[in-house]
Formats: C-alpha cells, sequence, structure tokens
C-alpha cells in the first residue's frame, strides 16, 4: 500500500520536478517547423549543460559540438509549454525537453567539463530600489517583473535563490538605509530566518545594479566579492563563484584512488542517516562503504571519482560538515591513545617519566598522525 502511494504521489508531482531539474530545458519557438524545433533542442542541451556543469563557455567544445548532432540520443521527455503573458509581452509557444543525467554527465566526462551537484549553495538577494522618490526595498510580490527577471536568470544557472517576503517580521528587522548603508549587523539579523547559504545587496539604480555578495552568510565579515551590471551579470557572478569551489572535474583515470573517509561528531541514527545521503549525492565519490564505527566517529572505504580536493570542496560546502584542524587530529589521535593504550608500569625502561628517553624507532604522535592522513580525510560532523 505504501509502494502505491508513493507511486501515485510521485505521478502527482512529475509536472513540477520535470519543470524543476536541472535536467529539463524550456526552449522558445520561433514557429512549429521542424528546423526550429531541433534547433531547440540543440539550443536545449546546451541550456542544460551550462546548468550542469557550471561553466557558461561551452558551445566550442568538440564533444558538445559532435554529440549536438545526435541530440535526440539523450531527450528522455518533449513536451510542449506557454511562456506566462505580461503587461509588455505576449505569451510564447516553448519546447519542454528532459535529458538522461547519465548520459549528460557522461557527455561532461568525454568533454573534460565539470559536474556542479546538488545541493547547492541557496542565495538571498535584498533588492533595495534608488530609482524612484526614495529608496524602497523590493519585496517578493512588490516587483513582480524584476524578481521574476531575477528568478529566470537564476534558473538558467540552476542556482536557488530567495527573496524576502517582506512580512511584518522584514519590516521590523530591516529597512532600505541599512541595506543601502551595507550595514553588517541588521543585514545578518535580518537574513537568519532564511537559512541561505550566501547573501547578495543588490542596489537598483537608474544605471544598472551594484551589487555586494557574501559567500557565507554565517561570517558576513570574511569575504565579500562586488560587482555591477544587470540582474543576470549578477548570478552569473554567484553562480560562477560557487561552480568554481564545488564543481567536480571527473578523473579521467579508470584506476581509482581509495583513501579513508573518517566523520567526528555523529552523534546518533538521525545525524547517520543524513551523513548517509549526504555521501550518496556525492559526485566525487564513486562508492562508499563503512569499515568503522568506533564512538562518534564513522570510518568509510571510499573509491574517488575526482581528486581529493574536489571532495574536500564538495563535502565542506554542506554547511554540517567541515575538515578537522590539525591540532583538533592531534587531539582525537592522543585520546584515542589514551583510551586503547595499557599503562606502563612505573620505573620500566619506558617509563614517561624519564625525559628525553625514546627508542630509535619508536614513532611520534605526531608522525603517526601525519602517516595516516597521507591516505585518511579528517571531518567533522555539525548536527544542526
Amino acid at each position: 500500500m505504501i509502494r502505491f502511494v508513493m507511486a501515485v504521489m510521485a505521478m502527482l508531482w512529475l509536472p513540477s520536478v520535470f519543470a524543476n531539474n536541472l535536467y529539463h530545458a524550456s526552449v522558445p519557438l520561433d514557429n512549429g517547423a521542424q528546423t526550429s524545433q531541433q534547433a531547440a533542442k540543440q539550443q536545449g542541451l546546451l541550456d542544460v549543460l551550462v546548468k550542469v556543469s557550471g561553466q557558461r563557455d561551452i558551445a566550442d567544445n568538440p564533444s558538445v559540438q559532435n554529440r549536438l548532432n545526435d541530440v535526440d540520443g539523450l531527450i528522455t521527455q518533449v513536451g510542449y509549454g506557454e511562456t506566462a503573458r505580461t503587461e509588455n509581452s505576449e505569451s510564447v509557444r516553448t519546447l519542454e525537453v528532459g535529458f538522461d543525467s547519465q548520459q549528460v554527465q557522461a557527455l561532461l566526462r568525454d568533454a573534460g567539463l565539470p559536474l556542479w551537484g546538488t545541493p547547492r549553495p541557496s542565495v538571498l538577494v535584498w533588492l533595495v530600489d534608488d530609482r524612484g522618490a526614495e529608496r524602497e526595498i523590493v519585496w517578493e510580490q512588490s516587483d513582480v517583473a524584476l524578481v521574476d527577471a531575477l528568478r529566470d536568470s537564476a534558473a538558467k544557472r540552476g542556482l536557488p535563490v530567495l527573496v524576502p517576503v517582506g512580512d511584518f517580521d522584514d519590516l521590523m528587522a530591516i529597512s532600505a538605509s541599512d541595506l543601502w548603508g551595507g550595514f553588517i549587523g541588521p543585514v545578518s539579523d535580518a537574513s537568519q530566518r532564511y537559512q541561505a547559504d550566501g547573501i547578495v545587496i543588490a542596489k537598483l539604480t537608474p544605471q544598472g545594479i551594484r551589487w555586494q555578495f557574501f559567500p557565507d552568510a554565517s561570517d558576513l565579515q570574511s569575504d565579500q566579492q562586488r560587482g555591477q551590471g544587470d540582474s543576470a551579470a549578477m548570478i552569473n557572478a554567484v553562480a560562477d563563484y560557487y561552480a568554481t569551489r564545488t564543481a567536480v572535474v571527473f578523473d579521467q583515470d579508470d584506476d581509482s584512488q581509495a583513501v579513508t573517509l573518517a566523520i567526528a561528531g555523529v552523534q546518533g541514527g538521525d545525524d547517520y542517516v543524513q551523513l548517509e545521503r549526504t555521501l550518496a549525492g556525492l559526485n566525487a565519490l564513486q562508492s562508499a562503504h563503512l569499515a568503522e564505527l568506533e564512538g562518534d566517529t564513522l570510518r568509510f572505504t571510499v573509491r574517488l571519482a575526482a581528486s581529493q580536493q574536489a571532495l574536500i570542496n564538495e563535502l565542506t560546502a554542506n554547511r554540517e560538515i567541515r575538515l578537522m584542524t590539525p591540532q583538533e587530529r592531534l587531539d582525537y589521535a592522543g585520546s584515542e591513545k589514551m583510551e586503547t593504550s595499557p599503562q606502563q608500569p612505573a620505573g620500566s625502561a619506558l617509563d614517561s617519566s624519564d625525559e628525553g628517553v625514546r627508542l630509535n624507532n619508536e614513532p611520534t604522535l605526531e608522525g603517526d598522525v601525519l602517516a595516516e592522513d597521507d591516505t585518511t580525510l579528517w571531518f567533522v560532523w555539525q548536527s544542526s
């Protein structure tokens, strides 16, 4: 019965899932001619490759060019749609195309292009408009055309974007002058409820948009990027930033590297389930198997599909995981040794009270850790 209900739910939700998928494209049609539809399919593939790779300049790649001539072989779904009619434009008929994710990823591998996986960082965009008599914050429903243009640009890059709703809590938390002045305190406080990974303050002027981009919403003092242009340029700058740091370039070598992945701080069943889901979604991993469970630490034997750095970047893009510092690693190894090593009798040849006494071949604790770290990557799970 449960499977039947889930199947029905999947069918009911299929249209919305299809519309929001990274492997879906919606391409305007000039007319119903066959040549126009074929060109739209090819454009749809290019649009999907931009979203999935995180790279904008891919059309000239030889592998991509070759596959454009056989675009039908990658298509899993085709349909027709229509854009919404606005005050300034008529509705336009669109070709809705879905592509096979495995074949698209294989094309990226063959082309030497990266794969920008999911989940992706979400970005909260604060818009303040200086084009009228006085500065005003643009809320989710206050300027539909502007917000729609922003979301259209974000959809083309597969970037999750949030716009504040402008309810009582927002109105009490922040003002247009706070945003225009770039005051970190009010911006940080007002943004917390949205749980975004990054924050953008966009200032709308008659000359265009000037923006400040804070990649880490939890620490607005650590880093920021600035730029100017239109909404598409702003979204491209944000998407390029995240894609450069978290997209994975597949290893072309069939002999994949095996390493140990050690994650401390896993407190219970809920943490384990969430961690398992996180690992399953990583593009830098070919496989992962739980090898050892000791206290709050899990050790996995994993095979890499990309470099170790790509795995580190992809894992730490998740707010619930961070790299263990070298000092934490030494402290952790020391606590393990204290728990597992037998006590030496006082006065023995290896009595710790004899300062400076050490066998020539006896490794130091730091040496042990450094040796293990050649094949072990250590992380800390930060449950929310």
